[in-house]
């Protein structure tokens, strides 16, 4: 019943939506039982302002054994959290594990214990001495000083395919080795070899998935899900082999997400409060394709509120990503990546601020919905108090390239992925 009235709604700018609808833009997530409209508050709430959505891997409370650490809500928000107060960052999407073992409780997932290099989390600590586990605490911080806070699945995150991270591989897996991509000794071609990322063909996998997202949306007051589509790109053996994801296949994963959709919305209809989902992929629906992602459904059958785009490669000009986003009225963010935007010389143990700046002005300029940063964990970095104003970017130094990545990674994830990459004239040569 959504969808039909969506196409009235999005006619409207957020502001004069809500008002013409006799809601007051302060009480959109507040309205009683009884004027509760799921459509409105859902448009409203993806259309609101996020100058930077920051990124979390939840790495905010690991040390090594013999760390002398306390163990409470105040050192793990320290880290990486509290510093970002007063900058550009209205959003964060708080990443708290690998595939079915993460730091928050659950009867549905493990917990996370081990990392690598002798590095263990805390967060059951946490748990025992304080009573709230790591998403919990990122939970209550965002609703006290008013920042959005969505749960991110890394949907096929394969860290556990290397020995230096084998203690992450879930117990699950180790159950269900015929629903892997492999194994140690014969990874498949493609998809970045990584033998241990499930594959969604198999109606177990994507089964287990949604038990994994009902779990966490219907026990966790979040404002959102973020699907992260891009750690890792790999998601059916026949392109991790070189081949064509057949149709059917793909139409499995858009009715895995519109089972996700459905269940998201009648928790959101039960709380009287909307919960989006957010989708982080490739900028190119036809890479997204050839992975066996079929995005333009996805967004014609009104799966998803938000777009994230790029990660380890930015495939095509930040014009096509936010008229993407325009054309089905989704909210298109530019994803600027550490694990893409780096330089050997650059100050800030790595951040190349000039390049960060004039990439984050040219999608501003583009007409993406705001900037997102990943793997960029620094809060006391400029990075979060420069990027979300493109005003004060244009007085700022910078330096404008076309930044695509390391091109090997379009062949590793997608067999002959460099024809997807499409350089913008500007850059042409450069």
């Amino acid at each position: 019943m959504i969808a039909p009235v969506r196409h009235i709604l999005r006619a409207l700018p957020p502001l004069a939506l809500l008002l013409s609808l006799g809601i007051h833009p302060a009480a959109a997530q507040e309205q009683s039982a009884e004027s509760f409209d799921l459509a409105a508050a859902r448009y409203a709430a993806a259309h609101r302002t996020r100058r930077i959505v920051v990124n979390n891997d939840g790495n905010d409370c690991i040390d090594l054994p013999d760390a002398d650490v306390e163990h409470s809500p105040t050192e793990m928000l320290a880290r990486r959290t509290t510093p970002l107060l007063g900058t550009h960052v209205d959003s964060i999407f708080y990443c708290d594990g690998v595939f079915d073992s993460y730091t928050h409780q659950s009867e549905e997932s493990e917990l996370r214990r081990e990392v690598s290099g002798g590095r263990r989390s805390w967060a059951e600590e946490l748990f025992e001495e304080h009573g709230k586990d790591p998403l919990t605490v990122m939970l209550e911080f965002g609703q006290e000083h008013d920042i959005e806070v969505f749960w991110s699945m890394r949907m096929n995150d394969t860290h556990d395919s290397s020995p230096q991270w084998s203690m992450m591989f879930a117990a699950w897996k180790r159950d269900h080795p015929d629903l892997l991509m492999g194994t140690p000794e014969a990874p498949p071609p493609f998809g970045g070899k990584r033998w241990s990322a499930v594959d969604y063909s198999h109606a177990e996998v994507r089964d287990k998935v949604f038990r994994i997202l009902q779990d966490v949306v219907s026990r966790y007051d979040v404002d959102g899900i973020e699907l992260d589509f891009f750690r890792h790109p790999v998601y059916f053996a026949a392109a991790a082999r070189g081949e064509p994801v057949p149709q059917e296949q793909q139409d499995a994963m858009t009715d895995l997400l519109r089972r996700v959709r459905t269940m998201v919305d009648a928790t959101a209809t039960t709380r009287k409060k909307p919960i989006l989902i957010a989708a982080r992929l490739p900028d190119s629906v036809d890479f997204c394709r050839a992975m066996g992602l079929d995005l333009e459904a996805w967004l014609e059958q009104d799966l998803l509120d938000l777009l994230v785009g790029s990660g380890y490669v930015h495939l095509r000009p930040w014009e096509d990503w936010a008229a993407l986003g325009k054309r089905h009225d989704v909210p298109a963010y530019a994803c600027l990546s550490g694990s893409r935007l780096v330089s050997p010389s650059a100050p800030e143990a790595g951040e190349d601020l000039e390049l960060w700046r004039g990439e984050a002005l040219r999608a501003w300029d583009a007409g993406v919905a705001g900037i997102y940063t990943f793997n960029r964990f620094k809060p006391e970095s400029a990075l979060f108090r420069e990027l979300g104003d493109p005003e004060l970017l244009r007085t700022l130094p910078r330096r404008d390239e076309f930044v695509p990545g390391t091109t090997s990674h379009l062949r590793r994830w997608v067999k002959g992925g460099e024809r997807y990459l499409v350089v913008p004239e500007w850059a042409d040569g450069k």
